[in-house]
């Protein structure tokens, strides 16, 4: 089996696309020697749908939750995460503000 490496560094202030769920943002807060710390700062397409419109199912707006990723899963497959810059903390309070 060939191993996939990463391109990018996952270091705390990068932030990355989810591609099992598309539309979902999440920045790197803080990593371990096999974890990484992430806020989520953008739904999924399909969760956001639900939020906009809650008559299709239970909507539970994701933004501004944290969660632990395993480092192998930031290499670009498709069920890993794509790199989107290095640079986002920034944006975290623009992101995670609901209206």
């Amino acid at each position: 089996m060939r191993t996939i490496h990463a391109i990018y560094v996952v270091t705390p202030g990068s932030i990355w696309a989810d591609q099992r769920a598309l539309g979902r943002t999440v920045l790197v807060t803080a990593t371990d020697t096999q974890h990484a710390t992430c806020l989520t700062l953008t739904n999924s397409d399909d969760v956001q749908r639900v939020v906009d419109y809650p008559a299709y199912g239970n909507p539970r707006d994701m933004r501004g939750t944290t969660c632990r990723i395993r480092l192998d899963r930031f290499r670009p497959t498709s069920n890993g995460f794509a790199f989107v810059t290095a640079n986002g903390a920034h944006l975290t309070a623009l992101l995670t503000t609901t209206p």
